[in-house]
């Protein structure tokens, strides 16, 4: 099970573009600080998040600038993060089922999937819409395992954020994290590298297939 903003495509910069032009759009100087506290966040949280920072008194509202600002923003095109691609044509010719569990909005994903090229790679999809909790909540997780058939006690997942790595945990996935931004802490997850491009396919398989790990 795969993450996708900052895990699969290279999005953060595109996501703190959209936020900067909300913030500023409200007349507030933009803080390289939002992008951690909104890090791996859904819809709404983020937006609560901006609020909070803004002094602003309705999310919903900035939750709309925010989409809109985005779609500009990930329109532009968004490229495959390293070892991406690479690994989920190795997953894949192997056999493996994979799904993306993703806390941004489908139109969203949908613009990431298709401009780099990984859309066609993936089993299904859970985005923000299909799940009544957004991570850290279980649940995008466990709909993507539900939508393949695959036990989440046999499934391992990749995230880049605490938010993503604490979902994968409840839902009972064994977790590697794969920081996307300078400094983020990823204590929970079961494992973690540097880069997509350090896994070791063998290895990831081997963990996959044993089973419930005595949880």
């Amino acid at each position: 099970m795969l993450d996708l903003d900052g895990l699969l495509v290279d999005s953060e910069d595109a996501w703190g573009a959209a936020e900067r032009r909300v913030v500023e759009g409200y007349g507030k100087p933009w803080d390289e600080g939002v992008r951690t506290l909104m890090l791996g966040r859904g819809p709404e949280d983020a937006a609560t998040v901006l609020a909070e920072f803004l002094g602003a008194a309705d999310p919903r509202a900035i939750s709309r600038r925010l989409l809109t600002a985005a779609v500009v923003e990930f329109q532009r095109g968004i490229a495959a993060r390293p070892g991406a691609r690479e690994l989920v044509e190795a997953l894949r010719e192997r056999g493996v089922p994979l799904g993306v569990a993703t806390n941004s909005r489908r139109i969203i994903a949908e613009l990431s999937l298709t401009s780099s090229g990984l859309g066609v790679l993936a089993d299904t999809a859970v985005c923000a819409e299909d799940v009544a909790r957004p991570k850290p909540a279980p649940d995008p997780y466990l709909a993507a395992c539900a939508a393949l058939g695959a036990p989440p006690g046999r499934c391992v997942g990749l995230e880049d954020s605490p938010v993503g790595v604490a979902s994968a945990k409840a839902a009972g996935l064994y977790v590697i994290g794969c920081p996307s931004l300078p400094d983020t802490q990823l204590d929970a997850a079961d494992a973690e590298v540097a880069s997509l491009t350090e896994l070791d396919i063998a290895k990831l398989l081997g963990r996959a297939g044993d089973g419930e790990r005595g949880r």
